[in-house]
C-alpha cells in the first residue's frame, strides 16, 4: 500500500463553499523533517514508498495511486495502516474519503470495533449506525453519538479513568 502523508499546516484554501462533501483542505505549510519523524514513529514499511507532498497541495491532491493522511489521524486518532475492514466499511457506505473525516472523530469508529472484539462481535456498520451518525462541522465530518432512541447505559459518565 503506498500513501501520501500529509503533517502540519493551518492555512487553508478559500472555501467554494460551507456544505458538503468535501472540507476546506489545508494547504502543507510544514517541513520534510515533520514527515520522516512521523514514518519513524509509526514504523511505516519502506515498502509503503511514503511521500513528501508538493507545496501547496491538499489532501485532495495526492498523486495518482496514493492517498493523504494527516499525523493527527495517527497521533489523536489511534488511526493504523493497513486499516480495517470495518472503518473501510464505515467510510464507503457513509460515502466518506479518509481525508474528510475530523481525526477526533476516528476514536470513536475504532472504540466501537475495540469494544465488538472484545465481545467477541464483528462490527458492522449496521450496529455502528444505531450508535452513531455522521456530522459535518467546519470543514471536516466526524461521528456524533445518537440520542434519540438510544438507552443511556450510564446518566453520569466518569470524569476521569480513575472512575
Amino acid at each position: 500500500m503506498s500513501i501520501s502523508t500529509k503533517v502540519g499546516g493551518s492555512k487553508r484554501r478559500q472555501p467554494k463553499s460551507k456544505d458538503p462533501p468535501g472540507p476546506n483542505q489545508s494547504i502543507i505549510n510544514w517541513k520534510e523533517e515533520i514527515l520522516h519523524n512521523l514514518i519513524q514513529e509509526f514504523k511505516f514499511p519502506s515498502d509503503w514508498w511514503v511521500k513528501f507532498p508538493i507545496a501547496g497541495s491538499t489532501a485532495f491532491d495526492a498523486p495518482p495511486g496514493y492517498m493523504t493522511h494527516y499525523a493527527a489521524f495517527f497521533r489523536e486518532g489511534n488511526f493504523r495502516l493497513p486499516m480495517s475492514k470495518f472503518l473501510g466499511e464505515i467510510l464507503t457506505r457513509y460515502g466518506l474519503h479518509i481525508s474528510q473525516v475530523n481525526a477526533l472523530g476516528l476514536p470513536r469508529v475504532t472504540h466501537f470495533e475495540f469494544i465488538c472484539q472484545e465481545q467477541k462481535i464483528e462490527p458492522t456498520f449496521e450496529m455502528f449506525n444505531v450508535f452513531y451518525y455522521v456530522t459535518y462541522t467546519r470543514g471536516f465530518y466526524s461521528f456524533n453519538s445518537r440520542t434519540v432512541g438510544v438507552l443511556l447505559f450510564n446518566r453520569d459518565p466518569p470524569k476521569s479513568f480513575h472512575d
